[in-house]
């Protein structure tokens, strides 16, 4: 059997500033991709040594295609995250808080608005609602046939 319970709800209002910040990672990993596809693309534009072999050298140049594609792409990203830094917006933000309170066993309080039955729905405090997260913690499966 439950004791009383009562909801408390607090809430705050504060300004805050919202911007779409670019995914760094995002801008790295095709700064590498690209890297990879010029280095392939400007090896196979010159004749290759015969005693190396054309895979063997574009895998060498690689190393610095791709290195220079990650520091390219480090910097679109730095670029990228200073403009969206000027177009912050201010907005207002509203953070609650509810959690339930315990009222002493001989005192009943009155419903609130948002806790008064509605309409066709009679229950006492001793039967479970269906649909009763309390009484089926596993989401309803109970319920459905």
């Amino acid at each position: 059997m439950r004791e009383n319970v009562r909801v408390d709800e607090t809430h705050e209002t504060r300004p805050a500033r919202v911007r779409r910040a670019p995914r760094i990672g995002v801008f790295i990993g095709l700064g590498a991709i690209l890297g990879i596809v010029v280095t392939i693309a400007v090896t196979t534009s010159f004749p290759a040594d015969p005693n190396v072999g054309m895979w063997a050298t574009v895998a060498y140049m690689s190393l610095y295609g791709v290195t220079g594609g990650i520091v390219l792409g480090a910097i679109a990203a730095l670029i990228a995250d200073r403009v969206s830094r000027r177009r912050m917006q201010p907005v207002t933000v509203e953070r609650g808080r509810v959690g339930e309170r315990s009222e002493p066993a001989g005192e009943t309080p009155m419903p609130e608005a948002s806790e008064a039955p509605t309409a066709g729905a009679t229950s006492s405090a001793d039967e479970p609602v269906p649909g009763d997260p309390a009484e089926n913690p596993g989401g309803g499966a109970a319920d459905r046939t």
